[in-house]
């Protein structure tokens, strides 16, 4: 136990000997509590919800430190092989089955279910009063989840090159013909054909799928989601409107529910 990083140690605890579910920020501890409560009420008595700061440090936690705890990490732009091989690594590990946790309030139709009566009534209790203004903004957000999946995987590719890292290599033309391999792939014209192959792949996606498990989550709910209810309601931010949410007695999607089931199974 001496050789446990601090962070671990200092959950541990506080969890007072309760099992621990690992979250990678504090965010998605607000959230899950939120899920949580509306799910099975009391789930605090079994439980300790942390934060782990990050997707590596939840990965870590469960697959290398305490093995008996549970981690959940966002799904980001893992695949469905990327999922298979994390949990065949740490079976008490899973990804969100959608993009991040603030993917649950990015869908419209989930999204006007969580808002306060009294702002439904406002809009005339017309769900596309809502709807409208967020789904106008989905294809601009479709084309940057495409671009930040080829610039997630430009970074994995053009680091500092493995060939010249693993051994010694003294040849200069070895070297030079290795960097201009790796220069190669910075090229502009070859990640905007990247990213159009990429952006053609997401077209082809359901609305649905887009707004769940491809845009970027966090960045849609902050700029278009609550940019629109801040245009429609005079709201005062993100805080705030999560509040209003976490406020509404709705209970979780059925793909949330089911992971939180899985959860709940396996702590006494």
């Amino acid at each position: 136990m001496s050789d446990m990083p601090l962070w671990i140690t200092d959950i541990g605890r506080l969890a007072l000997g309760k099992p621990v579910l690992l979250v990678e920020g504090e965010d998605d501890v607000v959230l899950f509590e939120h899920f949580l409560n509306q799910h099975t009420p009391g789930w605090d008595l079994r439980l300790h919800l942390a934060t782990a700061g990050g997707k590596q440090r939840v990965i870590a936690g469960v697959a290398v430190h305490r093995p008996e705890w549970i981690g959940i990490v966002d799904l980001d732009e893992w695949s469905p092989s990327d999922v298979q091989a994390a949990v065949a690594r740490s079976p008490r590990l899973r990804a969100l089955p959608r993009f991040c946790i603030e993917s649950y309030f990015c869908h419209p139709v989930e999204l006007w279910a969580a808002l306060p009566p009294v702002q439904r009534a406002r809009l005339g209790s017309d769900p596309q009063a809502l709807a409208a203004p967020v789904m106008e903004k989905l294809p601009d957000w479709v084309a940057h989840g495409a671009m930040w999946r080829v610039l997630r995987q430009l970074y994995h590719d053009t680091r500092l090159p493995i060939a010249l890292e693993r051994e010694p290599v003294t040849d200069e033309a070895e070297i030079r013909r290795i960097l201009e391999e790796w220069h190669g792939r910075l090229a502009p014209e070859q990640v905007l054909v990247q990213y159009r192959q990429e952006l053609e792949v997401a077209r082809q996606l359901s609305p649905d799928e887009q707004l769940t498990r491809y845009i970027h989550g966090k960045k849609f709910y902050s700029m278009v989601v609550v940019q629109t209810l801040d245009n429609l309601f005079s709201g005062k931010g993100a805080d705030d409107w999560l509040q209003k949410f976490r406020d509404a007695p709705i209970q979780p999607p059925d793909d949330l529910k089911e992971l939180l089931d899985w959860v709940l199974s396996l702590v006494p």
